[in-house]
């Protein structure tokens, strides 16, 4: 049996710091659910510049900007706001055939490889971090924070050493941990605090009060000093017995 040989395409591209699979209008109609994900996005209608995921079912509680099925024969768009548009513009979009010849194809999937770095880097060598709508807020707080600074993140990699790739991957995840604020605070130049206090005025038990202290402050090798001797007298002390 002769096999067909089918034309296989695929357009790639990078939008709020994830990469999707670009479709077209006629193919999302064709069959909505297969597209219910947000790895794919189509262009807007009322902006051609903008790409927007695809989401689910369109509700009233719709906030987050994508396109929203209304069942087989039409969809909702919800742009981002203004300040946020440049998220949902590609720089560019990677086109795939199995009519392309292997030179063309590994080219193809280096870009697509780079297109899904934690980093955008404008021009002038400036990084900015996409802020995803899934982000928790810590991590929201510390890619504002290294946006704010307006450096070229990757000029800042010996002082996070060998190690400096793997903490880079970590900003695209969506939450974050008190180490990885800790050292991309310390490697750049930042302090973080942390505060506790009461919720609201209305708490069982409430503290009354606030306690701050900085995350980045460096920790005095006396006290750890302190605890061997505690731990070498307690030791002396059975040996007596």
């Amino acid at each position: 049996m002769e096999i067909p040989n089918l034309n296989i395409s695929v357009t790639k591209a990078a939008i709020n710091g994830q990469v999707v699979d670009v479709i077209s209008t006629e193919n999302y109609f064709e069959n909505p659910d297969l597209y219910k994900n947000s790895s794919y996005a189509m262009r807007s209608k009322q902006n051609k510049n903008i790409l927007l995921p695809i989401k689910n079912e369109y509700s009233d509680n719709c906030t987050i900007p994508g396109i929203y099925s209304l069942g087989n024969v039409a969809c909702v768009e919800i742009l981002p706001d203004e300040a946020f548009e440049k998220r949902y513009i590609p720089d560019q979009y990677i086109s795939m055939s199995n009519k392309d010849d292997i030179v063309d194809i590994i080219k193809k999937i280096d870009a697509v490889k780079k297109l899904d770095e934690p980093f955008i880097t404008s021009p002038d060598n400036i990084t900015n971090i996409p802020i995803r709508d899934n982000d928790q807020p810590e991590m929201k707080a510390l890619k504002m924070a290294l946006n704010a600074k307006n450096i070229d993140i990757d000029k800042y990699a010996g002082r996070f050493g060998e190690n400096f790739p793997n903490d880079k991957r970590q900003l695209k995840n969506n939450n974050a941990t008190l180490k990885i604020i800790k050292r991309f605070c310390e490697n750049c130049d930042m302090e973080a605090i942390l505060i506790f206090r009461d919720k609201n005025e209305n708490v069982p038990n409430p503290m009354n009060k606030e306690i701050m202290v900085s995350l980045t402050e460096p920790v005095s090798d006396e006290t750890e000093e302190y605890d061997n001797d505690i731990e070498s007298s307690e030791s002396f002390d059975d040996s007596d017995e």
